[in-house]
């Protein structure tokens, strides 16, 4: 995240409450350690993303729990019957027309993984997930060759704004 971001960010609505906790669990700790100033960057990343793609939105709860690779594969084998290592896991909780409370289940050894492939830091790759399962609560999707380009066009740019 670079410059500063009220130079370079659209006019957002400004209107969306964002309730937002980051919570690793024990073994993510271990593997990741301290968590304090990641927290604000997925927060303002996670925020951006919402302003600007759920325009309906007026109230806005997500919690981010950090894992490690087997626990995130537990909670996909129970939780989707997938049995297969992932980055993240999007929940959408509840929504209704104005408020929306979801999870993002995010792999910290996936995601170290995956900053070593794109040359980018831990940290990078950890609000580039966040901003991935917010795009998937907004209703893009990447199962389709096309849906995928879209949603790695609108990751980049999310994360060029930060």
């Amino acid at each position: 995240m670079k410059g500063s971001p009220a130079a370079v960010l659209p006019k957002a609505r400004g209107k969306l409450r964002l309730d937002f906790a980051l919570t690793p669990t024990k073994l993510a700790r271990k593997s990741y350690g301290a968590v304090g100033g990641l927290k604000a960057e997925m927060k303002r990343a996670a925020q951006l993303v919402a302003e600007l793609e759920m325009s309906s939105i007026s109230s806005f709860s997500l919690s981010v729990i950090l894992m490690s690779d087997d626990e995130l594969l537990e909670v996909n084998r129970e939780s989707l019957g997938h049995d297969f290592y992932t980055d993240i896991i999007t929940f959408e909780i509840d929504r209704n027309e104005q408020e929306l409370e979801a999870e993002l289940y995010i792999s910290v050894d996936r995601a170290r993984e995956n900053a070593k492939k794109a040359k980018v830091t831990l940290d990078v790759e950890l609000v580039h997930l966040v901003i991935h399962g917010v795009l998937h609560l907004a209703g893009y999707d990447d199962k389709t060759p096309a849906g995928k380009k879209q949603m790695r066009s609108k990751e980049r740019w999310y994360l060029a704004k930060l």
